[in-house]
């Protein structure tokens, strides 16, 4: 039978339904998903020299003769292979561990070609990469040439899955349809498909592979602008009718009445809210705000002039504990009278009900709640605002639900985490961004300090002043039971021995995890927000939004187990009232260079910006990329650090293809469509369900 792109695996020659399970475990189902099963490094194997030339510590490459080869049987019953090669210069000794097979393979009088890392106590190589020469050295896989490393999964070799690569790339690669269009082909001046994927798998050199790895790359950036396109071109053009911006009354109301005045960022974010809000298609921006910059008041002024125009705002928030927060200093900061709620898993039922009514009518009120706001039984009939804070802890298809709850209500996303540059065009390409970057005047000089094991004495005295002191801390630990790795401290552990440690005994140290009860949860906050407990150890469920002014220490340990904007975040749990602050990083006892080169970049700057963009280059997007709402392609050549020229290409490009034909329908457009389609579906039909 013809192979197509899309056969099942198990139909490629080398491969069966035992194999074929195999490769399923890693997602490739069909012959095109093993090609697009791009290798994750290579061994540069292209240095050949002779035997006597070998050098010990390198990656070298032999050609020649197989002499003897022989199963070496192990004293613990393993069968190892052994053989030797010979070159017109000496003989090198190969050995490969529990591969006894090989000998079906390495028979005498064999040309081959080796490659590995001599050894010259031994005079031999160890597992070494190998080809058996059947024609011409320019066709050989395995060793001799820039190697493919492909991931791989247990029962499958390398050899093998590069025996089958090669037998797909030979078979279908030149039937794969092009996803990109001949037109944006030729402007990005790109490899032909069936050439790129040849040359990511099997390249001929650096010059080739590089070429192959933009184009797909290219690829990858170009299918994703193209999804966002498509998403914003369909909330630009659903026209509702609906204008949610008010007179500005109660917003310049509230204004007036804080106690502090707003930054010029502040100032630019809100104009450019209102400015959607006055228009009559929905609104799809997100705030990014640092540490500290005030987006809940922006939030607020915004939300204030929806209810003024009538219409409901749901804010919604990951957890109870910030949900009963932001209600509370929403309610502390709005005018006089407005209706301000919470609804989260924990509201009582009596309140949920006396509730209802109000919010079934339509009544122009705030509602700030977690996931139960998407309850069909929570009614926001007239929803004009849906305000999704920390979007990262949410997917799309749950702002989607809340967003189904009204009639296309604006959509205003906050997130403290600053973004790149790079990384705002790729995974928020449909929603237009505003950034707030100064912190308010009035806040309190914030000190990072990196300390030690050793140091930790020192750190908790400091603690015992600042407690002393009538200060408040934070303790943070990564993990809230003891691991196999010793040095990871549990939170509970933690807790237990600050709170026996003779200078803190007096004080009241609480704990908070991720697996206690939500009303456990609530209760430890407010007992700290009311000072009652002095120092909080807790895991990582304080990095977001968590305010408690008075707290002026912030120790975190293991520290270069974090993020940058992981640690950035925590360290904007403190330094929020008027009193300076310190935040304290000690990192593992077994830190690594590249950890402690991390950590240096906290004390370098304390713009999160700053250091989002250091994250993406000393640790790639991965960490960063959780910032996006799930549904969404991954990128798998792409590279966010220094791929922006490729990306700003891409996303014009895919511009111009959506608005020339906003269907796709075109014959040209034909294979993207069909790519988007089988590959990107959710992201689309949520688009398009509005």
């Amino acid at each position: 039978m013809r192979l197509e792109p899309g056969s099942r695996l198990q139909f490629l020659p080398g491969v069966g339904p035992a194999r074929a399970r195999l490769l399923e475990r890693m997602g490739l189902v069909t012959v095109e998903h093993l090609l697009r099963h791009y290798p994750r490094s290579y061994l540069d194997a292209r240095r050949f020299v002779a035997v006597r030339d070998l050098v010990p510590g390198e990656l070298l490459t032999v050609t020649g003769t197989v002499r003897h080869a022989a199963a070496v049987r192990t004293r613990g019953g393993r069968t190892d292979f052994a053989v030797t090669v010979a070159d017109s210069t000496g003989t090198l000794g190969c050995y490969f561990f529990g591969q006894s097979f090989l000998a079906r393979a390495l028979t005498p009088g064999a040309r081959v070609v080796v490659s590995g890392e001599f050894d010259p106590s031994t005079r031999r190589m160890q597992n070494p990469l190998f080809e058996v020469l059947e024609g011409d050295l320019e066709q050989v896989l395995h060793a001799g040439r820039l190697v493919p490393v492909h991931a791989l999964t247990r029962g499958l070799t390398a050899r093998g899955l590069r025996r089958l690569v090669r037998e797909a790339l030979d078979r279908v690669a030149d039937w794969i349809a092009d996803p990109v269009p001949p037109a944006v082909r030729a402007v990005g001046d790109l490899l032909p498909l069936a050439l790129a994927l040849e040359q990511i798998h099997f390249p001929h050199d650096d010059v080739q592979l590089e070429a192959a790895r933009a184009r797909l790359a290219f690829e990858e950036l170009f299918l994703l602008q193209t999804v966002m396109g498509l998403r914003r071109r369909v909330l630009a053009e659903e026209g509702r009718g609906l204008v949610t911006a008010g007179s500005d009354t109660l917003a310049r109301a509230c204004r007036d009445g804080l106690p502090f005045l707003l930054t010029p960022d502040q100032d630019r974010a809100l104009a450019e809210i209102v400015a959607d809000l006055a228009r009559p298609f929905p609104m799809h921006r997100l705030l990014v705000g640092d540490v500290g910059s005030g987006k809940t008041v922006v939030a607020l002024l915004a939300a204030l002039h929806v209810l003024e125009a009538g219409r409901q705002v749901a804010f919604m928030v990951p957890t109870e504990i910030l949900a009963r927060q932001h209600a509370a200093t929403l309610a502390r900061l709005a005018p006089k009278g407005v209706p301000i709620f919470t609804v989260t898993g924990g509201t009582l039922a009596a309140e949920r009900r006396a509730l209802a009514p109000r919010l079934k009518a339509g009544e122009p009120v705030l509602v700030v709640g977690t996931h139960a706001l998407l309850e069909q039984k929570v009614g926001l009939p007239t929803l004009g605002l849906a305000i999704v804070d920390e979007q990262h802890r949410f997917g799309v298809q749950q702002r989607a639900t809340l967003a189904r709850k009204g009639v296309i209500p604006d959509v205003l996303v906050l997130t403290a985490t600053p973004i790149p540059r790079t990384l705002a065009l790729a995974g928020y390409g449909d929603l237009d961004v505003s950034a707030l970057r100064n912190r308010p005047e009035g806040r309190g000089r914030l000190v990072t300090r990196v300390a030690g094991e050793e140091k930790f004495p020192q750190v908790v005295e400091f603690m015992a002043r600042e407690l002393a002191a009538g200060h408040q801390a934070f303790v943070v630990v990564p993990l809230i039971e003891d691991a196999e790795r010793a040095e990871f401290r549990a939170a509970q552990a933690e807790h237990q021995r600050l709170a026996s440690h003779p200078l803190l005994q007096r004080f009241t140290l609480g704990l908070l995890h991720g697996r206690m009860k939500a009303a456990e949860k609530q209760a430890v906050m407010e007992r700290f927000a009311a000072r009652e407990i002095h120092a909080l150890v807790t895991t990582t469920v304080v990095e977001v939004g968590v305010d408690v002014p008075n707290a002026t220490l912030m120790v975190v340990e293991n520290a270069d187990r974090f993020g940058l904007s992981q640690l950035h975040q925590l360290r904007g749990r403190v330094g929020r009232g008027g009193e300076r602050s310190v935040c304290v990083l000690v990192p593992s006892v077994s830190v690594s260079a590249r950890g402690r080169q991390r950590l240096a970049e906290l004390l370098r700057t304390d713009d999160g910006f700053a250091l989002a963009e250091a994250d993406l280059r000393l640790r790639g997007p991965g960490e960063l990329w959780g910032v996006r709402q799930s549904g969404l392609p991954r990128l798998k050549l792409a590279d966010l650090s220094r791929d922006e020229g490729l990306l700003l290409l891409a996303r014009e490009l895919a511009q111009r293809v959506v608005a020339a034909d906003p269907q796709l329908l075109a014959a040209e457009h034909a294979a993207l469509r069909a790519t988007l389609l089988e590959n990107y579906r959710e992201p689309l039909e949520l688009a398009f369900a509005g």
